[in-house]
Parts: structure tokens; sequence; C-alpha cells
């Protein structure tokens, strides 16, 4: 009997503790934050929102949302660079009805300078150039095979789906500041590119490649002033 009586009060302390812990947890599991945190030294930032760019020119601003999912290889390439300072006065060199182009410091189609590394297209069913500011990069080659130049990226200042969706990679679109892209000149400047977001959250997965890119950057032609 005295076994039984042992048996059913632990049984009973054992059915008050789990109610008790219970008790601990919000009925509304909104309350439990599920945000994914970043770890910056000694504090920890809640991570929130897209990764943006925000490129600066005499004309004005226009931002670019990077899509950093569809094309994370890509936008992790584009980041690095902007860190770099890469971009930072060179010019629209390139510029049609339908494109405003940036990235080669010889600024001609006579010469394009070579980073040193080239980059395999990032295509996604859900980016088509079916609008203005759309952003992608260039290939090396007009051939559909060939990888794309890591260190030139376009603007569209309207649709052009037919001719460029699934042939020219996009890794980011225009979601402010469209009219400046289209009110864009020609040989006129980006003064600099200044990322809105935590790059980390990009740069971090891939980080042995970005140390490959820096190296073949470090070790690419000087162009003259």
């Amino acid at each position: 009997m005295s076994g039984f009586i042992r048996t059913t009060t632990t049984a009973l302390c054992m059915i008050a503790s789990l109610a008790i812990t219970g008790c601990d947890r919000p009925e509304d599991p909104s309350i439990e934050s599920t945000a994914p945190v970043t770890e910056t030294g000694d504090q920890t930032v809640t991570a929130s929102g897209p990764l943006q760019a925000v490129v600066r020119t005499a004309r004005g601003d226009f931002t670019m949302e990077l899509q950093t999912e569809a094309a994370p290889i890509s936008c992790a390439n584009f980041v690095n660079l902007v860190q770099r300072g890469f971009f930072d006065g060179q010019s629209f060199y390139r510029h049609s009805k339908v494109i405003r182009q940036v990235g080669n410091p010889y600024e001609s189609d006579e010469r394009r300078w070579n980073p040193g590394y080239h980059l395999l297209p990032e295509f996604s069913p859900d980016l088509r150039y079916d609008r203005g500011g759309m952003v992608g990069l260039v290939r090396v080659a007009d051939d559909v095979r060939a990888p794309v130049r890591p260190n030139e990226f376009f603007v569209t200042t309207k649709p052009q789906s037919e001719r460029f969706t699934f042939v020219y990679p996009i890794f980011a679109v225009v979601t402010d500041g469209q009219d400046v892209v289209d009110a864009i000149q020609p040989d006129e400047r980006v003064l600099t590119i200044e990322l809105i977001g935590d790059p980390s959250t990009v740069l971090s997965p891939h980080a042995d490649q970005v140390r490959i890119w820096n190296q073949a950057l470090d070790a690419a032609p000087v162009v003259p002033d």
C-alpha cells in the first residue's frame, strides 16, 4: 500500500510540474519573436527588410532592391564591389532608349575591363524584363551559354521581355527613382552607391568566394586616370 501511495504522489508531482511549466508559455504564439537575428560583436540585431542599394547621381538618386534569394551569388558580388567603392565616379557609358549601363572603367565599347573572374548567370522564372527598372548583368559574349561580367550592370527604361528575359540575368529591381534612371544622359556618373540593410546576410554565406573575387580584383589592371 505504501508503494502505491509513493507512486501516486510522484505522479501528481510530475503533473503539477508540467502544469507550472506550461504557465510560463504565452498563450498567443505571435508574442514570441520569430524574426532572424544576426550576431554583431556583443550585440544581437534583428534582421528586417530587404537589402537595398541607393545609387546616387548628380541628377538624383534611385533605389534598387537586391533579389538575394533569386540571385544570391550575383548579389554577393555586387555588394562586394559596392563596398570596395568600385562604381564610384564611373559613367553610364552605354546609353540607349532601353538601358543605362555602368561598370566599365575604360568607358568604351572598344575596350572592356577584366576583373579577373566571371559569374555564371542566375535566372528566376519570377524575374522578367516585363517593365522598366529591371537591373541585369551583361554577358562576356553573345552566346547564351557565356558567363556574365561581374563588374557591369544595366537598368532598363522600358519592357524588353522578349529580347532580354532568360538571356541577361536579373539581380535587382528599381523600387524608387525610376524617373531618375529614365532621365540619365550619356556619360553622367555614379557619385556613390549606399547599401541599406545588413550586407553580411549576403556576403557571409559566400565568404570563400568573396575572398577569391577580392584577390582577383586586387590583381586586376589599373585604369589610368
